[in-house]
C-alpha cells in the first residue's frame, strides 16, 4: 500500500510540475489589435487556350487563406488556382478569404459556352460483343456474384448472399480532369451494394477489393432500395464521389483500377439484378 501511494504522489507532483512549466511558458498579453474586417474580391477568367478552364484569383489584401467552391463540387484552396468544367452551363462560384481581421466571402457566376473536349480512355464501356476481352471478372472469395456482357450491356444478378466484381485498367495524368459516368437500370435491390472503386491497388483473385470507393448504390445508405435508372455518377448515394457528379483528378500520373463490384448480404440485387451500360471515362484533352 505505501508503495502504490509513493508513486501515485510522485505522479502527482510531477503532473503539477509540467503545468507550471507550462504556464510559465504562457506568452504574456499583447496590445496588438486585429485588423479590419475584410472585403472579399476576386477575379474568375477563362484560361487563355481553353475556355472550359476557369483561372480564380483573389484581389483581397492581406488574405492568407483561400478557398474557391461551386455548385459543381468543384474546389480550390490556392490564391490563384483553376476550376475545371467538363459542361456548358452557368455556374456560381463563392470565394471565401481569411485576413488577419477575419474571414469574408464574395460571389461570381461563370458561363461556360461549349462542352470541353474529351476522349474516352475506357474500352468496351459501350458493352459491345467485343467488349469483354477489355474487362477482367475479379473473383472476390465465397459466393460470386453472376456477372456477364450480354445484349449490349453488363448485368450483375444474385439470389442471395454474393460478393463480386469486374475490372479495367487506365492510365491517367496527374493535373488532368476525368469524368465517370455509367447508366444504371434496376427493379430495386435489398440489402445490397452497387460500387465503383478507382484506386491505384492491384486487384487480386480470391480476395475482395477496398481502396476508394468512388460512387454506389447502397441500400443501407439510402439508394438502390426501388426501381432507379439514371447515371450512377448522379444518382449514387456514397462514396468519396458523392454529389460530384463524376468529377475527378489525380495527383500522380499512372495507373488505376476501375473496379465494379455488386452484391447482398441478407437480400439480393432485385428481379433482373443490375444492368449497367455506356460506360464512360472521359480525359480532358
Amino acid at each position: 500500500m505505501n508503495f502504490h501511494y509513493i508513486r501515485n504522489t510522485r505522479t502527482i507532483a510531477m503532473a503539477a510540475l509540467l503545468a507550471g512549466a507550462v504556464s510559465a511558458c504562457t506568452p504574456e498579453s499583447s496590445d496588438k489589435e486585429l485588423g479590419p474586417l475584410p472585403t472579399a474580391s476576386f477575379t474568375a477568367e477563362p484560361l487563355a487556350g481553353n475556355p472550359n478552364k476557369i483561372v480564380v484569383t483573389s484581389t483581397t489584401p492581406g488574405g492568407f487563406m483561400f478557398e474557391y467552391t461551386d455548385d459543381n463540387n468543384n474546389k480550390a484552396t490556392r490564391e490563384k488556382d483553376t476550376l475545371s468544367y467538363f459542361q456548358a452551363g452557368e455556374y456560381t462560384i463563392q470565394f471565401t478569404v481569411f485576413t488577419s481581421g477575419g474571414f469574408a466571402k464574395a460571389v461570381k457566376k461563370v458561363t461556360i459556352a461549349q462542352n470541353a473536349k474529351t476522349q474516352d480512355i475506357l474500352k468496351g464501356g459501350d458493352m459491345g460483343t467485343d467488349s469483354q476481352q477489355f474487362w477482367t471478372v475479379l473473383n472476390t472469395g465465397g459466393t460470386q456474384t453472376a456477372i456477364r456482357i450480354e445484349n449490349g450491356a453488363m448485368h450483375f444478378e444474385n439470389t442471395g448472399d454474393s460478393n463480386g466484381a469486374i475490372y479495367q485498367k487506365v492510365s491517367v495524368k496527374a493535373g488532368k480532369s476525368y469524368i465517370f459516368s455509367a447508366k444504371v437500370t434496376g427493379n430495386g435491390a435489398s440489402n445490397s451494394w452497387f460500387e465503383i472503386y478507382i484506386d491505384t491497388a492491384v486487384p487480386k483473385q480470391g480476395s475482395d477489393y477496398g481502396g476508394n470507393k468512388y460512387i454506389s448504390l447502397n441500400t443501407w445508405a439510402g439508394c438502390g432500395a426501388v426501381k432507379f435508372t439514371g447515371d450512377l455518377a448522379v444518382i449514387g448515394c456514397d462514396g468519396t464521389g458523392k454529389n460530384k457528379n463524376g468529377v475527378m483528378s489525380f495527383t500522380k500520373t499512372g495507373d488505376v483500377y476501375i473496379v465494379v463490384k455488386a452484391g447482398s448480404a441478407g437480400g439480393t440485387l432485385g428481379t433482373g439484378g443490375i444492368v449497367m451500360d455506356d460506360v464512360k471515362f472521359l480525359e480532358e484533352i
